[in-house]
């Protein structure tokens, strides 16, 4: 059984003053390392090249280095190295892949307080949210290795006269793409989904967030991953997003980010180009406009409580996060006053980005200035219950803010903000609740909170999303107790942390042999 062997990793408690001291201490040395200059890594080669990335604190606009950005035509030599060396390690026992990954969870723990740090810094997360993101890292990682163990004996098949047997077998060299929301524990996943199968890639992390990548891959060289298996290229999407998806080469693309650049991958990877002998595969998790029901015989007090922790942690910048409540009318003007009370307690930190409030940064100026569209399209559409106000006078801060009376139609309740915003909408009836948390394109998360089963039934039969929950918050999926992926624009559904998403990155070999 699985319990046996796996033990999701535990979140480090903040309040303890031993970890609280030993992550202070691991900022002094991220400060120390502040303006370094990061080079691309193609075939174990560190290249620097002239045009450069900076990464920024988003709460504080400090520079905390440069990256080097990859050409077309690096980019080009990267996805012919892990070509290359693709055919050694696709031959590579499983054995030895396995290993690497248990010495990378070594080395994961060992520099948690360090990588914890960076993603701190360089996110905007408060301190919870990272190592939470490390964690979940760290689950990926042992799941993967377990269950690429047991895809390695292949499938059990009928006894007959002949010799037969199915295997699994790696594809070739894939495309990682992970996005800035989780920099960590998203892209290490995708990674070491791809290396324990017997995959090579060619990784271009999000411009948001590349020291945090580069501080992995020094781990997955020390892991003893090999030079070429592994390639760190980052770039504008502009000048190499193209270019690495079009590549014949190219067997699959891991693509996590927006709904825009999703389809985008679809449509180039769906063109058969010159040279190319395959159709490649694209695994896709894409946004969300996630909604939570609260009908009439919720708790509202642990109602509001779920909808703020979804809506408003790590400034609602979670794929996952809930950015409508949609309340049956008979409570509603009680639960507005309960989640507002909720959120009124979440404040939003202007400090230097490491002073662990609930709610830091968002990203960089784009996003910043998109949340404040929507706040202002929401004092047009509904009335602002609570929040309402921003800055980036010292880094980009926008206060949680909760609208009430929108109509289901409005655009705050249902096009994508990815921000602290969340709209209350108002309904008569629970049927109406699914008809309006259905009509949006996206289905990745959502929850109920009710204590009327004949409503739990039907929002588990009605309710179209990937992951649905009851009585508890839209975000925190834990690996192996939460598969996660959504459907319809919010992705391919492949589920994270499971068996099932190593098979995106492998193929079934069916192997006989005439014995007469």
């Amino acid at each position: 059984m699985l319990a046996n062997y796996f033990e999701n990793a535990k979140e480090l408690d903040f309040t303890c003053e031993e970890h609280k001291a030993k992550l202070l201490e691991a900022f002094k040395q991220v400060d120390a390392e502040k303006g370094n200059d990061y080079p691309l890594i193609i075939g174990g080669e560190k290249i620097t090249t002239e045009k450069k990335i900076t990464s920024i604190n988003p709460g504080n606009k400090e520079v905390l280095g440069q990256v080097s950005s990859c050409s077309k035509e690096l980019g080009d030599k990267a996805i012919e190295t892990a070509y290359e060396t693709f055919k050694t390690w696709s031959n590579t026992c499983i054995d030895e892949r396995v290993r690497c990954v248990k010495r990378l969870v070594h080395l994961v723990d060992q520099n948690r307080y360090y990588l914890d740090a960076w993603n701190v810094l360089e996110s905007g997360k408060n301190w919870g949210e990272a190592d939470g993101e490390l964690c979940e890292a760290l689950d990926f990682f042992n799941s993967y290795a377990k269950f690429a163990e047991e895809l390695d004996k292949g499938l059990e098949l009928q006894p007959s006269n002949e010799l037969t047997k199915a295997v699994y077998i790696p594809i070739g060299v894939g495309c990682i793409i992970p996005p800035w929301n989780f920099p960590f524990s998203i892209m290490a996943g995708m990674c070491v989904a791809a290396l324990v199968t017997g995959n090579t890639f060619v990784c271009k992390p999000s411009s948001d967030t590349p020291i945090t990548c580069y501080k992995f891959m020094e781990l997955v060289k020390k892991a003893g991953f090999p030079d070429g298996a592994f390639n760190y290229i980052p770039g504008r999407g502009s000048d190499i997003g193209d270019s690495i998806v079009d590549h014949p080469l190219t067997r699959f693309i891991n693509f996590t980010g927006s709904k825009e650049v999703g389809c985008r991958i679809f449509e180039h990877a769906a063109h058969v180009n010159e040279g190319q002998i395959w159709l490649k595969r694209v695994v896709a998790e894409m946004g969300g406009k996630n909604a939570i029901i609260v009908d009439s015989t919720a708790d509202l007090k642990k109602a509001a409580q779920g909808v703020a922790g979804s809506a408003f942690t790590f400034q609602g910048q979670k794929c996952s996060a809930c950015s409508r409540a949609l309340v049956l009318a008979d409570v509603y003007d009680d639960f507005v006053k309960e989640l507002v009370a909720v959120t009124k307690e979440m404040t939003a930190d202007q400090g230097e980005g490491r002073d662990n409030k609930t709610c830091g940064p968002v990203i960089n100026q784009g996003s910043f200035d998109n949340v404040v569209k929507y706040i202002k399209i929401g004092e047009e559409e509904g009335t602002i219950a609570c929040g309402g106000k921003y800055s980036d006078e010292k880094g980009f801060y926008l206060e949680p803010t909760i609208v009430t009376n929108v109509s289901k139609d409005a655009r705050v309740a249902n096009e994508e903000i990815f921000g602290p915003v969340c709209a209350v909408v108002k309904v008569n009836s629970f049927q109406e609740a699914l008809d309006v948390a259905n009509q949006t394109e996206y289905g990745l998360t959502g929850s109920v909170y009710s204590e009327n089963r004949a409503n739990i039934q039907q929002a588990k039969r009605e309710f179209n999303v990937g992951n649905l929950y009851f009585n508890r918050k839209s975000t925190a999926a834990v690996v192996l107790n939460h598969p996660f992926g959504g459907v319809n624009m919010s992705g391919t559904d492949a589920k994270t942390g499971t068996r099932d998403y190593l098979q995106n990155f492998m193929c079934l070999k069916s192997i006989t042999e005439d014995l007469d």
